[in-house]
Parts: C-alpha cells; sequence; structure tokens
C-alpha cells in the first residue's frame, strides 16, 4: 500500500519539477501539489482550483497549482507526512488528520460545537482557531484554514423526529472514538465502517442508519435503503487545508500576502458553494422519494454535552476556543 503512495507521490515530484523547468529562462515557475480524496466536482476541489488560478495569476505565473482528486496519492492520513518531508506543498483533509499531532484540534471538529454551517463560517474567519492553527509549525506543516464538508446528520429507515426514536439503532460512523461515544450518546450504538459499505450495510440490515451530508446522501444513493433523512446536525464538519512550512516561509513577502488574501477569499467561496450545493443535493434526494425530518437538535446537544465539555476542557486552548464559539453563538441569538 505505502509503497504504491510513495510511488506515486515520486511521480507527482517529477511532474513538478518538469513543469518548474518549463518556464522561461527569466522565472522560475514554482508546481504547487495539493492532494485531494474527492472528485472534481466537489465543492473543496472547485473553491482550491479558483484559488490556485487567482494566484498563478496574481503572480504573473510565479506559481502553478496542480490538485490530484480521488485519493490518487493515497489515504488522506499520510497526506501530512507527505507535507512535511517536502513531497507535497498542499493538502485538503480531515481535521482528525492535525489532530493525530495535537490533540487540541478535537475541539474543531467536536460533537455539537456549532449550530450550523455558518456559524463554523464565521468563526473561522473570524480567527478563533488562528492561534491553534499557527501552532503546527513545529510539525512543518501550517493548518491555513476550514473547508466545510457540510453538516453530518442521521438517515435511516425510518422517520427521525425525537431523540428517543434513536434508541439501540446502530449508526455507521467514522473511525473515530469520539464518533462512537457521540452515537451512544445520541442512544444509538455506533459502528465503525468505511462509507463504501454502508449502502450494502444498510441494504442488508447490518446497521440501522447512516449519518453524513446530504451531497454523501445523494452521490451514494442512500436515500434507496434509508429514505428518512433527520437533521440530528450533530457536526458541522470541519476539513482543513494544510501547507508545507517549507514552501510558505520560500515565498516573498509579497507573494505571502496574495496568498493570504485569496486562502480567505476561497474559504468564503467554498462555503457559499457547499451551502448552494447542499440544496441541490437535498432537491435530488427528495425528488428520489427522500423524506426530511426535524428533531429537537437541543434535546440531542444535551446528551452530547458531557463529550464536548471533556474536550473543550482538556486544555487552555480549547477553553478558548469553545468560550469564543459560545459568545458567537451568543451574538447570533
Amino acid at each position: 500500500m505505502f509503497k504504491k503512495v510513495w510511488m506515486a507521490v515520486g511521480l507527482a515530484c517529477m511532474m513538478g519539477m518538469l513543469t518548474a523547468c518549463s518556464g522561461s529562462s527569466e522565472q522560475k515557475t514554482t508546481e504547487i501539489r495539493v492532494a485531494f480524496n474527492q472528485n472534481e466536482n466537489h465543492p473543496q476541489y472547485r473553491a482550491m482550483k479558483e484559488f490556485g488560478e487567482k494566484f498563478e495569476e496574481a503572480t504573473n505565473g510565479r506559481y502553478h497549482m496542480t490538485i490530484y482528486p480521488n485519493g490518487v496519492l493515497g489515504e488522506q492520513g499520510a497526506m501530512a507526512e507527505f507535507i512535511r518531508t517536502g513531497a507535497l506543498q498542499m493538502a485538503i483533509v480531515p481535521c482528525s488528520v492535525p489532530e493525530g499531532y495535537d490533540a487540541d484540534f478535537a475541539i474543531v471538529g467536536a460533537p455539537y460545537m456549532y449550530n450550523n454551517i455558518d456559524h463554523l463560517e464565521k468563526a473561522t474567519l473570524d480567527g478563533v482557531f488562528d492561534d491553534l492553527f499557527a501552532s503546527t509549525d513545529k510539525y512543518k506543516f501550517r493548518v491555513l484554514t476550514v473547508y466545510t464538508a457540510g453538516e453530518r446528520n442521521v438517515y435511516a429507515k425510518k422517520p427521525i423526529n425525537s431523540a428517543d426514536d434513536l434508541k439501540g439503532m446502530i449508526i455507521r460512523v467514522n473511525d473515530s472514538p469520539t464518533y462512537v461515544e457521540m452515537a451512544k450518546l445520541m442512544g444509538g450504538n455506533g459502528s465503525v465502517m468505511a462509507q463504501s459499505e454502508v449502502y450494502t450495510a444498510l441494504q442488508q440490515g447490518v446497521i440501522d442508519a447512516g449519518e453524513n451530508s446530504e451531497l454523501v446522501y445523494r452521490d451514494f444513493k442512500h436515500y434507496e435503503v434509508a429514505p428518512y433523512y433527520a437533521y440530528t446536525r450533530h457536526i458541522v464538519h470541519p476539513d482543513v487545508v494544510l501547507a508545507s512550512t517549507a514552501f510558505l516561509d520560500s515565498m516573498s513577502e509579497e507573494d505571502r500576502a496574495i496568498f493570504d488574501q485569496l486562502i480567505k477569499e476561497s474559504t468564503e467561496e467554498e462555503f457559499s458553494t457547499f451551502k448552494a450545493d447542499i440544496e441541490v443535493a437535498k432537491k435530488d434526494a427528495e425528488e428520489a422519494g427522500a423524506q426530511f425530518c426535524y428533531p429537537d437538535t437541543n434535546e440531542l446537544r444535551e446528551r452530547c454535552m458531557p463529550l464536548l465539555n471533556r474536550i473543550a476542557n482538556q486544555s487552555e486552548v480549547t477553553k478558548k476556543i469553545y468560550d469564543a464559539v459560545v459568545a458567537l453563538r451568543e451574538e447570533a441569538e
């Protein structure tokens, strides 16, 4: 597995070197290689592609970006290591990747941390996570920003109109102790399973429910085997954009200023695009027969508060972030 991954990254490096040498003798073009595990239609890919094009134009071709989608460079957990060694310049990965280096990152994607996608976006653009993100420089990568992967909601073969309807349900979750505990607190039982196995597991009754965004629900046709999609809003999902500190430090002050400004713009674009795509995915699922339910999320949040409080109080850093997010919630209300 890892041999194949390193071969892929080696090929990417060779492609990068060829591209870097393709410029004129007066100007070297720096290749920015970006790893991504979703397809080219995903809002995150589209936002990063637009960022790359704008950065290339703004720097008069001093930089060129190539995004490698569909996980062709390997599994997401390895991407930070590739960035640390210089094999890659950037990657879009789950927040669990930097959490593997610093447990404080658990707060960024904690259950019931945010009211909705707008709340996460506000926290990101207001700089709530900036100190935490900058602290990863010692690992030779910088977390640049958050890209949303939408809300994770539960879907099943039966309607879910209250927290009690989740009682005893076997719910597929990501491979995370936090997610397993979250499912238990919500009243169900978390079952770790690869996304590719969920459709068949729902169909055969191995699990009672899945949980993911409207985009995944539609794209994997889970509405065929779990026609009730309930807005439990248990996770407002943050993915993060990583960059090599060696790459960032190699820029001139002028180019770095352009880079930082465009990253912020791409964050706003990605959130906007994802929210628009949600509406399309929801409509597509409804037309295919899906029904949407709206249980009381306050009751579910209360059930999960012991978990959220434990994550929030694990350090001074997490306490500060949690307090800032709560303040934004109160401001919005």
